[in-house]
């Protein structure tokens, strides 16, 4: 493809399906999120495509709520 294809408008046809796509984060990111995944009882990438979806749909913000609603990311590295 030389040239970037003109945007679809056609909004009737797209269908909006799952898909998985990659993400690069440093490893203790995966690793808190894997555990929320494990808590909340889904997958990585269901959990994680939630998380994004949600960040979207909120606008993309740049500041997220605090304190955490899980006992699971709130846990301090090192700690139990």
């Amino acid at each position: 493809m030389t040239t970037i294809p003109p945007r679809l408008d056609q909004h009737d046809d797209y269908e909006d399906k799952p898909q998985r796509f990659y993400v690069v984060a440093p490893k203790s990111t995966k690793l808190k999120l894997l555990k929320e995944a494990c808590a909340r009882g889904v997958d990585l990438y269901d959990l994680a495509g939630a998380v994004l979806t949600a960040w979207l749909d909120a606008g993309c913000p740049s500041v997220f709520p605090s304190p955490s609603s899980s006992p699971v990311a709130d846990v301090k590295e090192g700690g139990k």
